[in-house]
C-alpha cells in the first residue's frame, strides 16, 4: 500500500463507509469514497491539491453577515456557557454552515431558505437535523441581541427518517476482536474499558490511573458533568493488570500522548478493521452490554449502563467527598 500523501486523512462514516478527506489551511475541503491508490482516487487528490486557495479576505466578516454572526456568537455567554464538548460540536457544525453561506446577510435569511438547505441534505437527514438544532441556538442569540427581528428557524421542522444508528457489536464480533487482540495489548485494554464501563469514547480516552481504585471506576462524564461510580468488572481488572501503563493516562498514542477525540475513534476502528470487523466502532460497542451479565440470576432487562451508580442517587454529602473516600455502593 502506497504511503498516503500530505493533507489527507481517512475515516469511516456512521454507515461504515470508507471516506478520504483533503484538508489544507487556506484551501477548500474535499472528500471522496474512491478506493485509496486507484486511478480515480489520485485524480480526486490531484484536483483537491491543485484547487485555488481561498481569497485572503474570505475569512473577514462583513458587518451583518452570517460570518459576523458566528464571531459574535462564539464570543457570547450563550456559547461559552456550553460544555466544551458541546462547544466543539456546535462550532464544527456552524463553521461548515458559514463556509457555504457565511457571506450572506443574516437579516435576509428566511424559513424557506433553511428548508431548502435541509432539502439539499436529504441524503444525510441526521446531519440536516443537527444543522437545524445549531441554527436554532444561534438564531435565538441573534434575536436576543437585536441582530435580527425574527427567528428564521421558527416553524422549520426536523426531517423524519428511520435509522438503526451505529452498528451494535454482536457476541461473535466481540469474540473475534478478543481473539485478534489478547489481554495485555493496548487495543484490548481500550476495548475492555469501553465494554466494561459502557462510557462514551470521549470519557474513556481521558481516563487516568487514579480513576480506578478500590474495585471501582469513577468517571466525571464530559457531556453531562455527572460523576458515575462503576463496579470494576473482573475482566477489566485482568486487562488493566496485564497491560504495562507508563503514563498518567490509561491509554496513549505510540508517542505517549493522550488520544484526540477523532484519533481515538479512528484507532478503535482500525483495530476492529484488523480484526475483520470494518463495520464496528467504539460507539457501537457502548450500545451492548457484556455477556457476563446475562446470567440466569441477573435481571434480564437491566442494561450494563444501569449498573453504574449516578450522583442523583447519592446524598449531597457523598457527592462532596473526594473520589477516594467514596465507599462502594452495592450493585
Amino acid at each position: 500500500m502506497k504511503k498516503k500523501p500530505s493533507h489527507v486523512s481517512h475515516y469511516r462514516d456512521v454507515r461504515g463507509k470508507s471516506r478520504w478527506r483533503f484538508r489544507r489551511a487556506g484551501f477548500p475541503e474535499s472528500q471522496t469514497t474512491e478506493p485509496f491508490g486507484s486511478e480515480a482516487w489520485w485524480t480526486w487528490y490531484a484536483a483537491a491539491s491543485l484547487a485555488q486557495p481561498k481569497p485572503i479576505a474570505a475569512c473577514r466578516s462583513a458587518p451583518g453577515s452570517i460570518h459576523a454572526l458566528g464571531v459574535a456568537y462564539y464570543a457570547s455567554a450563550d456559547f461559552n456557557g456550553l460544555r466544551p464538548a458541546t462547544q466543539r460540536t456546535y462550532k464544527g457544525i456552524f463553521d461548515r454552515y458559514r463556509d457555504k453561506y457565511g457571506a450572506n446577510p443574516v437579516a435576509l435569511l428566511e424559513p424557506r431558505h433553511i428548508r431548502g438547505q435541509m432539502d439539499s441534505m436529504a441524503a444525510t437527514p441526521a446531519a440536516a437535523n443537527n444543522m437545524l438544532k445549531v441554527l436554532r441556538a444561534v438564531m435565538r442569540f441573534a434575536v436576543d441581541r437585536g441582530i435580527v427581528r425574527t427567528d428564521p428557524t421558527s416553524g422549520v421542522r426536523m426531517l423524519r427518517y428511520r435509522s438503526e444508528g451505529f452498528h451494535t457489536w454482536t457476541e461473535a464480533e466481540v469474540a473475534a476482536f478478543e481473539t485478534k487482540w489478547p489481554v495485555g495489548s493496548k487495543e484490548r485494554l481500550g476495548f475492555d474499558l469501553l465494554l466494561y464501563t459502557a462510557q462514551r469514547s470521549g470519557d474513556v480516552r481521558q481516563m487516568i490511573v487514579h480513576q480506578v481504585r478500590d474495585g471501582r471506576v469513577l468517571v466525571r462524564q464530559e457531556k453531562t458533568g455527572q460523576l458515575v461510580d462503576i463496579p470494576l468488572h473482573p475482566r477489566l481488572q485482568t486487562s488493566l493488570a496485564a497491560h504495562k501503563i507508563e503514563h498518567l493516562a490509561l491509554l496513549t498514542t505510540q508517542y505517549g500522548k493522550p488520544f484526540t477525540e477523532k484519533g481515538f475513534g479512528n484507532w478503535v476502528s482500525k483495530a476492529a478493521e484488523r480484526a475483520g470487523l470494518p463495520h464496528c466502532s467504539a460507539h457501537g460497542l457502548r450500545k451492548r452490554r457484556p455477556a457476563d451479565w446475562r446470567k440466569p440470576d441477573a435481571q434480564p432487562m437491566k442494561s450494563w449502563r444501569s449498573l453504574a451508580t449516578k450522583p442523583s442517587r447519592w446524598s449531597s454529602a457523598t457527592r462532596a467527598r473526594p473520589a477516594d473516600a467514596i465507599s462502594p455502593i452495592p450493585p
